[in-house]
Formats: C-alpha cells, structure tokens, sequence
C-alpha cells in the first residue's frame, strides 16, 4: 500500500479501524487516521468494494 499523509498536517496516515455510518448503521471499516489531528479517511479500494457491496445490500432492503 502506498504511503498516505495527512493534507493538513504532512504526517503519514496510520492504519486504523474507523467508522462507517449509512442509513442510521454503524460499522468498522479498514481506513486510514491522522494521529495528529484524527481526520479519517477510506481508501478507494474499500469504498469499491465492501462500501458499494453494504450500500446496495441495505437499499434492496
């Protein structure tokens, strides 16, 4: 994986376990935090793939 760092504040992302909430359900997702200033984001592989596959199981509900 290549290396990310944090727009604000130039330090390397760290792997970490963050929050996804949709249509009022949480759940862990694989992402990436800054450990400064805690800003979370999701790779592109994650959003394309367990995201996309979670979002249209619920809306078929």
């Amino acid at each position: 994986m290549p290396e990310w760092y944090c727009f604000r504040d130039k330090v390397k992302m760290e792997q970490a376990e963050v929050i996804l909430s949709y249509m009022q359900l949480k759940q862990y997702v694989p992402g990436l935090k800054c450990p400064r200033c805690g800003v979370e984001y999701l790779t592109e592989y994650i959003v394309m793939t367990t995201v996309a596959a979670a979002e249209e199981a619920l809306e078929q509900k």
